[in-house]
């Protein structure tokens, strides 16, 4: 999962290089970024039905070569986009099925309520931050800077793949799909669709716009610094999220309390970088990334248990897939934004200001239906 999440997000902090070097317009590089997420929603939905078929480990062997193949692609199409955008998806498959599958044999691997959802967030949190902290310094200082973070993560993919190969069980601990019961009769909680559900999208938006929104807004600061800075932004981010994740490991296991934290982190966040987007300020861009890192951190975790506590026998596959689906849809608010900003004059600040609206009326929207859902029909 370490591994995925490396090639996943190594290319966020390249996005100032690319603008600069390669002549990319805001849009296309945007447009790039998000590409993965074309390759990894189909993965996310049909994850579960791998493992169902052949386990979690034969989908994980075959996840690690294909997100190397997605750097090969990248690195070997710089200043080619449709070959960019194919490695994109390729590292957009391999994430999705790391993701869920991971996470089915994680919960293989322990018999703690919790452990599992945290250990996965952490994985994912950790590779993706290692990898865009090593990214952006490679493209700053390292020869062949379009080149030389790709082959660092084909290197880790080789040894990814021995450890998958050693350690990944044969087998979920329960079968995906329970003896003479469809997965696609049982019901899925209310409590899913109307608090879980509302909050994934914030999840990666909120790093969305923490470390490719965030960037551009101060670059003409930064004075020839901007990958550098760029990945600073993932590492501060993400190394923040990773830490509110780990300390959700030690508090109560209750996990609502983490989700709705996380996502009135996100919204304050969300406001900063707003405020950052109207005065150009550095060091509210760095504060910005900051909350919306530990939002992230704990909107992930909170509903990667909230998942494990309200799965029906054989649907957690089914709702993690769905929650990171969503998750990643958003992705697509730096692309949003930047085609508002190119298509109708829309200001970055402006438009950051109806994101955090957004997720204020889902998430209280879906909790206020579930409180009286429940007052109608207790139980």
């Amino acid at each position: 999962m370490f591994v995925v999440a490396w090639g996943g997000n190594q290319f966020t902090p390249l996005l100032t290089m690319y603008r600069a070097e390669r002549g990319y317009s805001e849009l296309a590089v945007n447009t790039l970024l998000f590409a993965y997420v074309i390759g990894l929603i189909p993965s996310l939905l049909l994850a579960h039905r791998l493992a169902e078929r052949w386990g979690p480990r034969a989908p994980l062997v075959l996840a690690v070569p294909a997100s190397a193949l997605g750097s090969i692609l990248v690195a070997a199409g710089s200043h080619n986009p449709v070959l960019m955008f194919a490695g994109r998806m390729s590292t957009g498959v391999a994430l999705g099925i790391g993701m869920v599958l991971g996470g089915l044999a994680l919960d293989s691997l322990t018999n703690t309520p919790g452990r599992a959802p945290r250990a996965s967030a952490m994985s994912l949190t950790s590779g993706f931050a290692v990898g865009a902290g090593a990214a952006g310094a490679l493209a700053q200082w390292a020869p062949a800077p379009t080149t030389a973070p790709y082959a660092l993560h084909v290197i880790l993919c080789a040894a990814g793949a021995v450890l998958v190969v050693r350690f990944t069980p044969k087998t979920a601990r329960t079968p995906a799909v329970p003896p003479g019961r469809a997965p696609a009769r049982t019901p899925l909680p209310g409590a899913f669709h109307l608090l879980v559900i509302p909050a994934a999208p914030w999840i990666f938006g909120a790093l969305g716009i923490a470390y490719a929104v965030l960037p551009s807004i101060v670059a003409p600061q930064l004075n020839g610094f901007a990958t550098a800075f760029s990945g600073l932004l993932c590492l501060l981010s993400l190394g923040l999220g990773f830490l509110a994740q780990r300390l959700v490991g030690t508090a109560e296991r209750r996990t609502g309390p983490a989700r709705t934290t996380g996502v009135a982190l996100v919204v304050t966040g969300t406001l900063a970088a707003a405020g950052a987007a109207a005065t150009e300020a550095l060091w509210l861009a760095v504060v910005a990334a900051s909350v919306l890192g530990i939002g992230y951190g704990l909107t992930l975790v909170g509903c990667l248990r909230d998942c494990e506590r309200l799965a029906p026998p054989g649907r957690l596959g089914t709702m993690t897939g769905r929650v990171y689906c969503l998750g990643y849809l958003g992705f697509g608010l730096p692309t949003a934004i930047a085609w508002l900003h190119s298509s109708f004059a829309i200001g970055t600040a402006a438009t950051l200001l109806c994101v955090a609206a957004a997720a204020v009326v889902t998430n209280a929207g879906g909790a206020a239906v579930l409180r009286i859902v429940r007052r109608v029909h207790p139980g």
